[in-house]
């Protein structure tokens, strides 16, 4: 080709490259070179990852209809979620049951930019700030540790440099809905630099559900934020201060099938933050992380006061979990083709309970205090080979824990122990690229999830309208052991992200809860380690930028889509297979967004939930003619519209409505959701 033939084609080229740049970020989704960094805890191109990993954008959580970061997660990725009206929510991932209650062994693992949250409850992770989030599919406890049995939910925050930039934001909607929010971002001066963001939602009483009965007792509000304080101390030395918590109080009116009804108030809060050093020397990048959480639950319980028509309320309960730990890795860069990734974590959490009288006076908790310490060593090594189409992963973690129950105010029949027990856990992995666009990648490992101390001793008591809910301690229980293999093919190219994976995987001596008695009066229950569980399904993911196939300017019509088929969820209870519940055989999250490149947009948001089992604890058992037991859901898919205008280069008005159809739905049963709701808001940016 001759140079002036040469110099025709590159300008072609930089002219057909220009749309692209003019709309980075709807791209940077479907790009051949995404970076992520919760794979394998170091900085690397998404096409060299041997795990499946879903990525959740700031442009998809943007465009996304919700006020709390749990519903812009469900939207976006492939989790199962548990989930009560304005109350706890948790997610679980490839059939493992979704946790929910106030728990520090999770089998998803929440991490704020790699460590930790501190949060026993997705409804305390701050919304705002968020960068991406990367959802890691499948065993992670050869680089995590406890809790990463169905993978990680990493949430990134953003790390602003140069001119400052912002937004400020507030809007009203549906059910006396108030919100405002307001984020700020960018160098302070050559080497320093920040991040800040604040957010609140006020939401009034008597929500409405999908089939039109009113909720009474359900006002919800939320002030949350985060704060980051940057520095480049030198050319290769980086010192970053974060913070991040929320505040919530929330009303339930309880179980639907109740009656008389039984209302309850709870107050979450949650505050946490880290300190991290970063060296970067010639083929080294090592990390210091200092980290600490404090999370409060109060539970108050609200009954007709003695004799009268009033209602009582009082404090029933208040549960405190305090984290705090350190993190120290290096990422060797030992020859081009060769790294490794390696390092040292500890943690100590601390939970402390108490139970109270309707007078305010003390009363003996349902579960003794705690105390969980972990020291481990790991380390994994990643070799490129055949001019990188191979890629090889392998390595391991070892952790030594100790778990100790405490003596506890009012407990006087407890008597506290100590266990402690080391765990080995490795985990390989490879991907092969067929082409530039085309790659295969498989990946096995083990992992593992430690039982709670309020699951192998004490006793917790409710009371659910005529029935008395007891559920005892098992002083035998183990941790729980999971083996996971997956395999799967993937696609990138400047347009389309694709992946399809096959997983397997085996849990030996699952924690799970067993009914022992269950009439109308009485039910009672404990933890067993279930002979074993199985999960087989397949998962997908996709990004489009769908106009350009059809001869459209980059980033006028996208799509994402994630999908998840169970083909095999259960627990073998002596050898008694049983479904895992609040699981769903299908679930699917479309996303499609229309735009005319300069002031209106649009997107269209479907979740789809098949059918899932669940026990039937409805009073006069509902679901189950009566008869108890369990039951399954009906299937369900809800539809959210987002619309917005940019009336000038500053100012947005935005329209949001969820639950576009109206569904009459839950994602927990007798706990009906909100139908309907609109909400408008205008945003003014920096």
């Amino acid at each position: 080709m001759s140079i002036k033939h040469t110099a025709v084609a590159a300008t072609a080229l930089a002219a057909s490259l220009a749309p692209l740049a003019a709309h980075a970020d709807a791209l940077a989704e479907a790009a051949v070179d995404q970076v992520v960094v919760t794979a394998s805890r170091s900085a690397e191109s998404r096409q060299d990852v041997a795990s499946s990993v879903e990525v959740v954008s700031a442009r998809k959580l943007d465009a996304t209809v919700g006020l709390g970061f749990i519903d812009l997660l469900k939207k976006n990725a492939g989790v199962d979620v548990i989930q009560y009206p304005n109350g706890l929510a948790g997610v679980g991932l490839r059939g493992l049951r979704p946790d929910f209650e106030f728990s520090i062994n999770p089998r998803t693992l929440t991490l704020v930019d790699g460590r930790p949250s501190g949060s026993t409850s997705f409804t305390t992770i701050a919304p705002e700030g968020i960068e991406r989030v990367e959802v890691l599919k499948g065993p992670a406890s050869a680089l995590y540790g406890a809790s990463a049995i169905g993978g990680v939910v990493n949430i990134i925050t953003k790390r602003s440099k140069g001119p400052l930039s912002g937004m400020a934001s507030v809007g009203y909607g549906s059910f006396d809905t108030w919100r405002a929010d307001a984020s700020a971002g960018g160098s302070i001066t050559a080497r320093t630099d920040f991040d800040a963001s604040l957010g609140y939602v006020d939401q009034g009483d008597n929500f409405k559900t999908g089939d039109g009965k009113t909720r009474p007792n359900s006002d919800y509000d939320r002030l949350s934020g985060r704060l980051r304080l940057g520095a480049d101390v030198s050319d290769i030395v980086r010192l970053d201060a974060s913070v991040d918590g929320a505040r919530l109080h929330n009303s339930a009116p309880g179980p639907y099938s109740f009656n008389p009804q039984t209302p309850s108030d709870t107050q979450l809060s949650r505050v946490g933050g880290d300190l991290r050093l970063t060296v970067s020397p010639a083929d080294h990048r090592i990390a210091v992380v200092g980290y600490a959480s404090h999370d409060a639950y109060q539970y108050f319980t609200i009954a007709p006061a003695s004799g009268a028509s009033a209602q009582q309320r009082y404090r029933s309960s208040r549960t405190e979990a305090d984290y705090k730990g350190a993190q120290l890795q290096d990422t060797w860069n030992l020859r081009p083709d060769l790294s490794l990734t390696y390092g040292f974590d500890w943690q100590r959490v601390e939970i402390e309970r108490q139970s109270f009288l309707a007078s305010g006076a003390g009363k003996a908790p349902s579960s003794p205090n705690e105390i969980r310490d972990t020291k481990a060593l790991f380390a994994e090594a990643r070799l490129k080979l055949l001019d990188d189409r191979l890629i090889l992963t392998a390595g391991g973690r070892q952790d030594w824990i100790t778990a100790k129950t405490l003596a506890t105010p009012l407990l006087a029949t407890f008597t506290p122990g100590k266990t402690d027990f080391e765990v080995f856990n490795p985990r390989g992995g490879v991907v092969f690229k067929l082409t530039e666009a085309l790659r295969l990648h498989a990946t096995a490992g083990r992992a593992f999830a430690p039982p709670q101390g309020n699951q192998i001793a004490g006793q917790s008591e409710e009371i659910a309208g005529a029935q008395r809910r007891l559920t005892n301690g098992n002083p035998d229980l183990k941790p729980e052991r999971n083996t996971t293999y997956d395999v799967g093919l993937g696609y990138a190219d400047a347009r389309l992200a694709a992946d399809v994976t096959y997983f397997d995987s085996e849990t030996r001596g699952t924690i799970a809860t067993v009914v022992l008695t269950n009439t109308t009066t009485l039910r009672q229950s404990t933890y067993v380690n279930a002979n074993r569980s199985r999960y087989r399904g397949l998962e997908g993911a996709l990004d489009a930028d769908a106009g350009a196939y059809l001869g459209l300017p980059a980033g006028r019509v996208t799509l994402s889509a994630t999908a998840t088929h169970l083909i095999k969820s259960e627990d073998l209870i002596g050898g008694v297979p049983t479904p895992v519940r609040n699981v769903a055989d299908w679930k699917a999250d479309v996303s499609a967004t229309v735009s005319d490149g300069a002031r209106l947009s649009a997107t269209l948001t479907a979740r789809y939930n098949g059918p899932r089992w669940d026990g039937d604890n409805t009073q006069g058992f509902i679901y189950t003619g009566g008869k108890g037991g369990t039951f399954l859901y009906d299937r369900f898919t809800v539809l959210d519209l987002s619309a917005r205008w940019k009336a000038t280069s500053r100012d947005t008005l935005r329209l949001d409505i969820s639950n576009l159809l109206d569904k009459a739905y839950y994602e927990k049963g007798d706990y009906p959701m909100a139908g309907r709701a609109l909400y408008v808001r205008y945003a003014r940016s920096l």
